[in-house]
């Protein structure tokens, strides 16, 4: 069993993923390879956050890199893993409307918060678990699992 680290629903393990896994993929590729940043301004108009913290959110979550997130180097800065369940929450933010779900936007608290704690020198595990006690995505994506079965 393949423990991933994806941001918001912390290291989790997972199975049977491959097709959730390759649309992730591919919808980080998106999200990275953008020049503009369209869903920045999207998902602040949409949720009432600001600009900043979008962009430090996006930031966080696709591009930048951070040391401690491989278990076989600490050392070794890398980003977080692609995870579906954020790319499906990141397409509903940007889409807005109806929607917008309230685990989507427990994300956005739950990665800001993470950020903040980061830059003030918190490791991810630790900035991770103090964010998820306030705003715990991984809650709502774990009674999305619930709800289709999937444990």
């Amino acid at each position: 069993m393949d423990v991933i680290v994806t941001g918001a629903s912390g290291a989790i393990p997972r199975h049977d993923i491959e097709r959730m896994t390759s649309h992730a993929k591919m919808f980080y590729k998106a999200i990275r390879s953008r020049k503009s940043h369209s869903d920045v301004v999207a998902i602040a108009a949409n949720t009432g956050f600001s600009q900043e913290d979008i962009y430090n959110i996006k930031m966080h979550l696709f591009i930048n890199k951070y040391a401690g997130l491989d278990d076989e180097d600490p050392h070794i800065a890398k980003r977080f893993d692609e995870d579906y369940d954020i790319a499906q929450s990141w397409q509903r933010l940007i889409n807005g409307g109806q929607d917008i779900r309230e685990m989507d936007i427990i994300l956005l608290y739950h990665e800001r918060m993470e950020y903040e704690l980061m830059h003030q020198g918190l490791g991810y595990y630790n900035a991770h678990a103090q964010a998820a006690r306030q705003f715990n995505y991984g809650k709502y994506v774990d009674e999305l699992n619930m709800q289709e079965g999937i444990k």
